[in-house]
């Protein structure tokens, strides 16, 4: 058995059990009447002290020794002045296997717990690694996208540009569009294995900003329907659900469509998601989702992985939610989360705001 250094160590660990262990030792000494409570005592003060501090185990094996050498042999001398009964030395062999097998639970104790921190450590560099891939895949994957594309369209502006070469042309940006949607997501899903910091998260406000964020680039009549005050969360994972779920919506639907953004307050949870005027679910995929389960692969011809909507999901069910799909009002898909709230909700009235894309 072998100690793993968990936290910081006493300079002296024995002096506290010294005082006591050299108290009931002399008290068996000059009282041995009443032997057996400081006999006892001495003992369990040993597995008192160890469990709060371990001890090297050569130290220990000394300690336990002196121990029973010592208290022992008070016994063996009380017994032949027949002050004690011989049946009571059956005592110093069992008190000496109890204390070695503390001893060595506690060790195992250590052990274990040492490892755990070697594996945590693990994780934290395994994280950074990954935040570093995941910025470094950004850079490198966004920037010749986004030369690619301006490329693409400063041909498109052309006067003397074909029917045929435009067709062409739209294909290939329509399909960079893809690759970068792709890349994004990619990211997105590198970042969102690590533990990210929770804190209070105005949902209302994070709906209008992402609204507001996807107008220049998606022509649909956006709408944010919020009442859902502060919660206690994480705000990029709780964005990545939202960012995800809209893209879905987008691929759904078109210019002068509807993508609505609702959340509200349900006692100690909230609801979350979006809405569109598209054609809707099928109704096997919206019970499949409403069941817990994502269909691997795409589902129709618009639809691409899924791994968004799973990416969504093991968010939500990270955070002990569930994901419900169904039909919204505009006539299309309706996909909400409902999770807790942890957190202090605002007395407000209901908003409905249409974002200005001007």
């Amino acid at each position: 058995m072998s100690t793993v250094p968990v936290g910081r160590r006493s300079r002296h660990p024995y002096v506290p059990w010294l005082v006591v262990w050299a108290t009931c030792t002399w008290t068996m000494w000059a009282w041995p009447d009443v032997e057996v409570i400081p006999y006892h005592l001495a003992w369990a003060a040993f597995a008192l002290m160890y469990g709060f501090e371990p001890w090297p185990m050569r130290q220990t094996l000394v300690v336990l020794g002196a121990t029973t050498v010592l208290t022992g042999a008070l016994m063996v001398m009380h017994v032949t002045q027949g002050l004690l009964a011989a049946d009571e030395l059956a005592e110093i062999p069992l008190m000496l296997v109890l204390c070695l097998l503390v001893a060595w639970h506690v060790q195992r104790r250590d052990e274990a717990i040492g490892r755990v921190a070697v594996l945590a450590r693990r994780e934290v560099d395994a994280a950074v690694r990954r935040e570093r891939l995941a910025r470094l895949t950004s850079h490198e994957m966004r920037t010749p996208l986004t030369i690619a594309t301006g490329y693409v369209d400063l041909l498109l502006e052309a006067d003397d540009l074909g029917a045929v070469r435009r067709a062409d042309l739209l294909v290939v940006r329509d399909e960079l569009s893809r690759l970068a949607r792709t890349s994004d997501r990619l990211v997105r899903m590198i970042r969102l294995q690590d533990s990210l910091p929770a804190g209070p998260v105005d949902v209302d406000r994070l709906l209008r900003a992402t609204a507001r964020r996807f107008s220049p680039v998606a022509d649909r009549r956006w709408v944010v329907e919020a009442d859902a005050g502060t919660v206690q969360g994480s705000t990029e994972r709780l964005r990545s659900c939202l960012d995800t779920l809209i893209e879905n919506a987008l691929r759904y639907t078109g210019p002068d469509d509807t993508v609505r953004l609702v959340a509200s307050r349900e006692g100690d949870h909230f609801w979350m998601g979006v809405a569109d005027s598209g054609p809707g679910l099928a109704p096997d995929l919206a019970a499949a989702i409403n069941a817990g389960r994502i269909p691997a692969g795409p589902t129709d011809g618009r639809s691409q992985t899924s791994l968004g909507l799973s990416l969504v999901r093991d968010i939500v069910q990270a955070r002990h939610g569930r994901l419900y799909a169904g039909r919204s009002r505009e006539g299309g898909a309706l996909l909400v989360a409902r999770l807790p709230a942890l957190g202090p909700g605002r007395d407000h009235g209901r908003s409905q705001a249409v974002v200005d894309v001007s």
